[in-house]
């Protein structure tokens, strides 16, 4: 059942975000609406300190329960163009409590300054500076929302076609990863979705790929090969424009052997995460906290014998998803509205 919490926030993101994104301010007006909120307040306890490296920008977070034996590489959202809000560092915290991580947050360039392939090279080169520094790449998970999801599985490809050794594993929370426009979900939610709508992402092609196909695999990775990558957690709203973004990729994943787990979950907004007093956020990151913990430790998770995407109701009971291995090839079955 939805919380009373989520549903009172898809009321005012409905008069608010939603209605600012789809008479499409300019990239510097929303940057400028986002930097006015100023640096996050950090509770106490949690450290941020930048990266020293020159290829790329970033910042550590680290919690009174994080560990060098489990690293949380996270590339945040903003459609490729928009810095990180400040929300992000907060629940990058969040997931190192559940996840005894230690946490790098990419700040990577961001178009029409800098488009792809800048902010791909950025976060390759984070994952590199992690091995430089001697990290185990099987206690490494690298996450994202958003454009950050794409970008941690536009990460992943691009790691393995260079010959890089792979992260234990990934972690995709709304995750934007089709440039085409394909998926049935980018119109069929398009009166549900409380913050997106389709019209204000179709804006980010032509500011983000420059002269680059819409289907290339590392903008687009929904049109990726995934074979030999490792295993995935991905949790989507059942009303988001973006669900097919996420179905669509957990099935030819799943397809070419890998373990893709979607979670869909029931009527949350977009990167809902970011919403500390939802129910349903505590619960998502718990979970992404049990994810990362089983993945870096080599446990196996626990699968369902039949495979398809089911839709998650919420606190307080535990979500309902798919957990069907790859192995069994199937699609998953339809959730969302």
């Amino acid at each position: 059942m939805v919380s009373w919490q989520t549903k009172a926030l898809n009321r005012v993101l409905h008069l608010t975000i939603k209605r600012l994104m789809s008479t499409g301010g300019s990239v510097e007006e929303t940057r400028r609406f986002i930097e006015a909120k100023g640096p996050p307040r950090v509770p106490p306890g949690v450290e941020i300190t930048p990266v020293k490296a020159q290829a790329f920008r970033g910042e550590w977070i680290h919690t009174p329960q994080s560990s060098d034996t489990r690293t949380l590489l996270y590339l945040p959202g903003g459609g490729f163009m928009l810095p990180a809000s400040a929300q992000i560092p907060l629940l990058v915290a969040s997931i190192n409590r559940e996840a005894g991580t230690r946490a790098m947050l990419v700040h990577y360039r961001l178009a029409p300054e800098h488009p792809f392939p800048a902010g791909l090279e950025d976060c390759l080169a984070a994952y590199r500076h992690l091995l430089d520094l001697g990290t185990d790449p099987k206690s490494i998970v690298i996450a994202g929302d958003s454009a950050g999801g794409g970008l941690t599985l536009s990460t992943l490809l691009a790691l393995r076609d260079d010959g890089d050794p792979l992260p234990a594993g990934a972690v995709l929370i709304s995750p934007f990863t089709d440039f085409s426009m394909g998926g049935n979900s980018r119109f069929d939610n398009a009166r549900f979705d409380p913050m997106l709508s389709a019209d204000g992402v179709k804006e980010m092609n032509a500011i983000y790929l420059d002269d680059t196909a819409q289907d290339h695999p590392l903008v687009s990775p929904v049109y990726g090969d995934y074979r030999g990558l490792p295993p995935i957690l991905a949790q989507v709203g059942s009303t988001e424009i973006l669900l097919d973004d996420t179905r669509r990729v957990g099935e030819r994943a799943r397809e070419h052997g890998v373990d893709f787990e979607v979670e869909v979950w029931e009527q949350v907004p977009h990167v809902w995460h970011v919403w500390p007093f939802l129910p349903e956020t505590k619960a998502a990151v718990v979970r992404i906290g049990e994810f990362i913990r089983q993945t870096v430790a080599g446990a196996p998770a626990e699968h369902e014998d039949s495979a398809g995407t089911r839709v998650a109701k919420g606190m307080p009971a535990a979500p309902r998803r798919s957990r069907s291995r790859a192995k069994t090839g199937s699609a998953p079955a339809s959730g969302g509205t």
